[in-house]
């Protein structure tokens, strides 16, 4: 779609469309970048629009959801405003700034995911084995060869110990969800996967993302939340890890269906399968 319609806005007369572009970078979902001229004030608004798109069904996204905690989030200054919340879609506020990158430092990266975990708690929570159950339902049979099933049937079978009580957790804590402001600040983007859950899965989430080493991670981290606990964070980081990479595998198969013309998202999940088979051989 190389054109945006502006009858999705329909709920929105007092703003006007000027232009829209596709927004770069985004994977769950393809978002685009709307620039309006509020008709009365003639101040002008750049927002990100958020479809309700066949991506976000497959991938079991709830723009509501994303609408209720950043509402939720206003009053942190670490996310976007939420701007309207539409049948097809969710307006959100353009947050200034680049992208963070590995300038960022894993220190100050951990500062942000030990301020996201002492956020309010979302009232819905991420249980992985159901998130998974939902991945399988959009992977066709085309890909679910043997091994494939092997190593669903295996995490189907064996469900994860919870380690620690549910905090706020966003899911998706990499450098690529990071903006830094010119002021310095630090903003975080793209909430679709937030909610409540086990923040030591959220910690392996935001480690492999990042490609952190795990020790001095999961150390820094237990330092910036005056935990004591450090040796049973470690454990449950490292309990978490095949869990990562076995989300991430459907993830990228649930991709590879969506877009098939993009190789990397089969190529990537086959990589994950193979990794894991070796694990629950």
């Amino acid at each position: 779609m190389n054109t945006f319609d502006s009858s999705l806005l329909g709920a929105l007369p007092d703003l006007q469309l000027l232009s829209a572009r596709p927004l770069s970078g985004g994977l769950s979902n393809r978002c685009w970048v709307l620039e309006f001229c509020h008709r009365r004030t003639s101040e002008t608004l750049t927002a990100v629009w958020r479809p309700k798109a066949s991506s976000a069904e497959a991938f079991g996204l709830s723009r509501r959801h994303e609408f209720l905690i950043l509402n939720s989030l206003q009053a942190a200054a670490i996310a976007p405003n939420s701007i309207a919340l539409l049948e097809h879609g969710l307006l959100v506020e353009w947050v200034e700034g680049k992208m963070a990158d590995e300038k960022l430092s894993a220190y100050s990266l951990l500062q942000v995911q030990a301020e996201i975990h002492a956020l309010p708690v979302p009232q819905w929570r991420l249980d992985v084995q159901e998130k998974a159950a939902h991945y399988w339902q959009y992977i066709p049979a085309k890909h679910k060869s043997p091994q494939l099933k092997q190593v669903f049937d295996y995490f189907r079978q064996h469900p994860p110990q919870l380690w620690f009580a549910d905090t706020c957790c966003h899911h998706d804590l990499g450098r690529y969800n990071i903006i830094c402001q010119p002021d310095g600040h630090l903003r975080v983007i793209d909430w679709e996967y937030a909610a409540a859950g086990d923040p030591s899965l959220d910690l392996a989430l935001t480690i492999n993302a990042n490609q952190l080493d795990i020790e001095p991670a999961v150390m820094n981290y237990c330092q910036l939340r005056d935990r004591q606990d450090g040796e049973r964070w470690l454990a449950a980081v490292k309990a978490w890890q095949p869990w990562c990479d076995y989300l991430s595998m459907l993830w990228f198969y649930v991709g590879a269906t969506l877009w098939p013309e993009e190789s990397s998202y089969l190529s990537e999940g086959l990589r994950l399968q193979r990794k894991l088979a070796v694990l629950v051989a």
